[in-house]
């Protein structure tokens, strides 16, 4: 297939490889694979893994690309996280007309998010309706609200700061001993500098003062970072089990725990494990603070 050359800040390359990524659609993927796969941030994570993957001489092509998503989609994660973004696009642009809210409220359920956050903006709608204004707009000035509400909750010192410094390049079966030695669960969370919907979760969600004693005080919880270009030393220069290539950095190696083991390569990313290494609970993204406090809940 055609090579892939991306320049950066030229405005014609960027759009003639949307034309050509758009093309793929005569390979099998639909309108909604299309427009999952050019949201920004989820194109740019795959370009920058096969990048960074490649061998030397080795071109960047689209058929390389299509692989990648293809393995993308067949992940058990894929539909739901297809059918979130899809709804999360047609409801950012839709306009918050009241009279619409019966088709809208469906919308707001397939983002996941709590009863009780769709009755509270349903409230504030009421009173907020403007069909000049877009879901994102309003949506974006109803979380202002909230947050100014709360602004007294949030943990904005050092503790904060403290849990979500990057644990650098770390052992899994270490990690597990020392949950064991603090005889506390362990919690990875998988994320990335790059990552908006990362600093989204952390803002909104992580920041909030309940969540974060939560986190400090109730789990081992570990950050790894899948874009940290820090390198490996050259014992661990290992080959990927899903490709073949060598890693190099440490985010490549947290990226192949996340695949390998948990059969994900999202991010935020959260899972819980005991201290045998089993999967209690696992979470990707979401909007809503009362169900990261029901992920966080374990007997």
């Amino acid at each position: 297939m055609k090579e892939i050359n991306l320049i950066p800040n030229d405005t014609d390359n960027l759009k003639n490889f949307i034309k050509d990524f758009s093309l793929l659609k005569k390979c099998g993927l639909d309108d909604g694979d299309i427009e999952i796969f050019s949201n920004g941030p989820v194109l740019g994570t795959i370009l920058v893994e096969l990048a960074s993957n490649k061998e030397t001489n080795s071109k960047l092509t689209y058929q390389k690309l299509y692989d990648k998503i293809i393995e993308f989609k067949k992940t058990e994660e894929y539909e739901l996280t297809k059918t979130t973004i899809l709804a999360s696009n047609k409801l950012s642009n839709s306009p918050a007309n009241i009279d619409n809210w019966q088709e809208d409220k469906i919308l707001l359920q397939k983002l996941q998010v709590s009863s009780d956050f769709i009755n509270e903006f349903h409230n504030y709608l009421k009173e907020h309706s403007d069909p000049e204004k877009t879901y994102k707009q309003v949506l974006t000035d109803f979380q202002e609200t909230k947050k100014h509400k709360k602004t007294e909750t949030k943990s904005t010192g050092k503790e904060y700061i403290e849990i979500f410094k990057n644990a650098g390049n770390v052992d899994y079966i270490d990690l597990l001993n020392k949950s064991i030695e603090l005889k506390k669960p362990l919690l990875l969370y998988f994320t990335g500098y790059g990552c908006v919907n990362a600093r989204k979760i952390e803002h909104y969600i992580l920041s909030d003062s309940t969540i974060t004693e939560k986190l400090k005080n109730e789990f081992y919880f570990v950050n790894l970072y899948v874009d940290d270009r820090t390198a490996l030393p050259e014992n661990e220069n290992i080959e990927s089990k899903a490709n073949g290539k060598l890693l190099k950095y440490v985010g490549q190696k947290h990226s192949e725990l996340q695949m390998n083991k948990f059969n994900n390569n999202q991010q935020p990313y959260f899972v819980i494990l005991d201290k045998m290494g089993n999967k209690i609970k696992d979470i990707g993204y979401i909007t809503d603070i009362k169900l990261f406090e029901n992920f966080l809940n374990i007997e």
